[in-house]
This record gives C-alpha cells, sequence and structure tokens, in this order.
C-alpha cells in the first residue's frame, strides 16, 4: 500500500505533468484512482495514468538494442 507521503508525491507529479503542453512532450490524457481486482478476488486501491501514445516504439527497447547515444544522434533527436 502507498503511504501518504508517497500518493502526494505521485500527485505533485500529475499535476506538473497535467500542465505539460509541449511539442516533443508526451501528453497526460487522464489519472485516476480506482479499484483493481485480481483473479483471486482479492482487491486494492490502485493510482493510474493514461498517456499519449508514443509513436515510432519504445525509448527503452530502442536503447537496449543500439546501446548508448552518441552525443550527436541524441542532440538531433531530443532538441
Amino acid at each position: 500500500l502507498m503511504d501518504q507521503q508517497l500518493q502526494d508525491l505521485v500527485y505533485t507529479e500529475v499535476m506538473a505533468m497535467q500542465n505539460l503542453k509541449m511539442k516533443n512532450v508526451i501528453e497526460q490524457i487522464e489519472f485516476g484512482k480506482d479499484v483493481y481486482k485480481k483473479d483471486s478476488g482479492k482487491e486494492r486501491e490502485v493510482l493510474y495514468i493514461v498517456l499519449e501514445l508514443a509513436k515510432g516504439g519504445c525509448l527503452f527497447d530502442f536503447i537496449s538494442n543500439t546501446g548508448a547515444f552518441s552525443e550527436k544522434f541524441a542532440r538531433y533527436y531530443f532538441k
């Protein structure tokens, strides 16, 4: 379970993300709290964040397959 201090930190980040509207930053679509029901029947409260789809694949997968970016390459993609 998330203690109150951790929940407060999550909410702070979410509020900051809601205000970010930039060309190269993935936009936050929705944020909420809901109940997640496991196959076992157990339920627990969860926080969720819905983000805009990042076209072109996952950055983690790309880095895993190619290794570290050169500075020149990173500057081109992360202006």
